[in-house]
């Protein structure tokens, strides 16, 4: 057998040596390969023929080539590029994009800082010609993002960003002052810059412009979103960010109109000695003009896929993504840019065994019809603290089952799609940043019979009007609810206004303040069932409800505590009257799939993504 390695050519920079070593090349007699298969590599040339001996250099011009049946392997490296396919595949013949023989490939939706002149102490600039525009901006080192100068100041810890709390606020409906003796800073060195705010309720963290401020004190400019509910108050969070003077502690850069980029690295040392990135690119493939394509086995840094209604029969599948998407500025708390986050706009798209990390909006955002999201790990999403959540959920007749989300700053899953099914998906850690949300939420919505079954909802305590496991907001109606556990949340169950056509069976609702909530006891829930549910708090009902064989006030449970939810021995059962078996005899040990998820995706994760995976509080 004869085996080379070929070394990095010119056009592989100092960066990219250090990120991935020499791909190595084995293979036993030279043969000509048929034109269904292309190779590419980061010491390849366009001009090649794209064969294993002379591959492309560009996974472009391996789109540019292929067609429907084609596979376009990608030799491990960095590629610095945005990948736009312009031909589709079929049903029974997608063109296929994918690692070569399980070796790393990075797409990187940033490129590198260099150049790094000292400007005094710790901080050193350098030229940063690429702009996304205000709040969108980020800048990495040696993989981690930065923080946009600001204060208080921040760790690295996206999901739990350090706050200062407004110890006094006078408002109007269009401009508020925070009076507030830590702002110590001199008489106009605010103005101009963005204050975010979890204003009144805090329903989401919205942004204003400074237009005065000075010792003790600023005054900002925002948008009404409820007159009665998220007007700014004493106690709200805030932090101020976007002004050069505020670039003041290790972690931070801070990005000039006229392109030159100031940093302080984390070590405080020259930014030289670090892989330094800004990114550039929002997406690492753009599908929206092509239909059945696979993307397979592929890390993406600091980008995404998007797709759109004509990208149909995509599946993406052991991909790896780590910051996703990226905004800072949002004026109401629930205007999210539009599509952040893995976008499967398509009908029948598929996103299934993968790894996402990392997203100021959505970790992935669903709107076609037949969509799969399957077996994935999403976590650390919504880290703007605005209306997003680890997967939103839209469109018709999509399957999201046997997930794992958790930390974000909001909802775990967002819905507004029709006919779905929602099964087996363990979401936890939510609301760290907002209230009044839930594990699934959805607002004033009609699911068209959505069913959501066989799923953990907990850890989602937060102030306000509370977190809760499952939430039906402002009249909704049309769901099925059946075999889902809920504990170490404000309130297991909440509905609110009057909410029509709603089955919950079986249900194990543990939390820690109520059973079930409702706004008011008024309500009309007509069509609404609650039958063989457990219930270990007090309950709230509307009016015209159904009550069939539930239990309340239950405690007799093997462990609530770390989420075992078996009966003791000799404890009532909730077995009668119902035809969706097994009942709810309380949850016979620990929900599926969780420990062996997160197992079966190390393979494919980065040491970033796993070494922030938290113990799940059931396990």
């Amino acid at each position: 057998m004869l085996k080379r390695v070929i070394a990095p050519s010119s056009r592989t920079s100092k960066i990219e040596k250090r990120r991935v070593a020499s791909p190595l090349i084995e293979y036993l007699e030279s043969r000509t390969l048929l034109s269904t298969t292309w190779y590419v590599a980061t010491n390849g040339s366009d001009a090649n023929p794209g064969t294993l001996a002379a591959p492309f250099h560009t996974i472009q011009h391996g789109a540019d080539v292929a067609g429907p049946g084609n596979t376009v392997f990608i030799r491990g490296g960095v590629y610095h590029e945005q990948v736009t396919v312009h031909k589709s595949g079929t049903a029974s013949a997608r063109i296929v994009f994918r690692n070569y023989q399980n070796e790393s490939v990075t797409i990187d939706g940033a490129d590198p800082i260099t150049g790094w002149v000292n400007a005094g102490g710790k901080i050193w600039t350098a030229s940063m010609p690429t702009d996304l525009g205000q709040g969108n901006n980020q800048v990495f080192v040696d993989h981690v993002l930065m923080n946009d100068a600001r204060w208080p100041n921040n760790g690295l810890d996206l999901s739990h960003p350090v706050l200062e709390s407004a110890p006094s606020v006078t408002a109007t409906t269009t401009s508020a002052t925070i009076n507030d003796p830590k702002l110590t800073q001199p008489a106009g060195f605010w103005v101009g810059a963005t204050i975010r705010i979890g204003a009144g309720q805090n329903w989401g963290n919205q942004t204003g412009t400074v237009t005065a401020s000075g010792v003790g004190f600023v005054t900002f400019s925002y948008l009404l979103h409820s007159a009665k509910f998220t007007v700014p108050t004493a106690g709200n969070h805030y932090y101020l960010f976007g002004v050069a003077g505020a670039l003041d502690s290790a972690g931070e850069f801070f990005r000039s109109a006229s392109g030159k980029v100031s940093l302080w690295t984390p070590a405080g040392d020259n930014p030289g000695a670090h892989i330094v990135e800004a990114k550039a690119r929002l997406y690492a493939f753009d599908l929206s003009a092509a239909a059945y394509i696979r993307i397979q086995g592929i890390h993406l840094f600091a980008a995404t896929i998007t797709t759109s209604t004509a990208s149909i029969g995509v599946v993406m599948d052991h991909i790896t993504a780590e910051y996703v998407s990226h905004f800072s500025i949002d004026p109401l708390g629930n205007l999210v840019p539009f599509h952040t986050g893995i976008i499967l706009a398509g009908a029948n798209d598929v996103l299934e065994n993968s790894v996402l990390v990392y997203s100021a909006g959505d970790g992935v955002e669903i709107s076609g019809t037949g969509a799969v999201v399957n077996n994935n790990l999403i976590h650390d999403c919504d880290y703007a603290g605005v209306d997003a959540a680890p997967i939103r959920i839209g469109g018709y007749s999509e399957t999201i089952s046997k997930n794992t989300c958790y930390n974000t700053g909001r909802d775990g899953l967002l819905f507004s799609g029709y006919h779905d099914y929602i099964l087996n998906n363990n979401v936890f850690n939510y609301g760290l940043q907002t209230t009044d949300l839930g594990g699934f939420y959805s607002a004033g919505h009609n699911g068209l019979n959505t069913v959501i079954a066989y799923n953990k909802f907990h850890d989602g305590i937060t102030g306000g009007f509370g977190g809760a496991g499952i939430m039906f907001d402002n009249s909704s109606s049309g769901y099925i609810v059946h075999h889902n556990i809920t504990w170490n949340v404000n309130a297991a169950l909440k509905i609110n206004y009057d909410t029509h056509n709603i089955q919950i069976y079986n249900n194990t609702f543990d939390a820690t303040t109520y059973g079930i909530l409702t706004d008011g006891l008024a309500d009309d829930w007509t069509g609404t069932i609650l039958e063989n549910n457990i219930i270990t708090h007090p309950i709230q009902f509307g009016n015209n409800v159904q009550l069939i064989d539930n239990i309340s006030n239950h405690q007799q449970f093997v462990g609530a505590a770390h989420g075992d939810f078996t009966l003791l021995p000799g404890a009532p059962a909730v077995d009668t009257g119902m035809l969706l078996p097994p009942y709810t005899n309380g949850f016979v040990g620990k929900a599926p799939d969780v420990g062996a998820l997160e197992l079966g995706l190390k393979a494919f994760a980065t040491g970033a993504i796993l070494s922030s995976i938290p113990p799940d509080p059931s396990v």
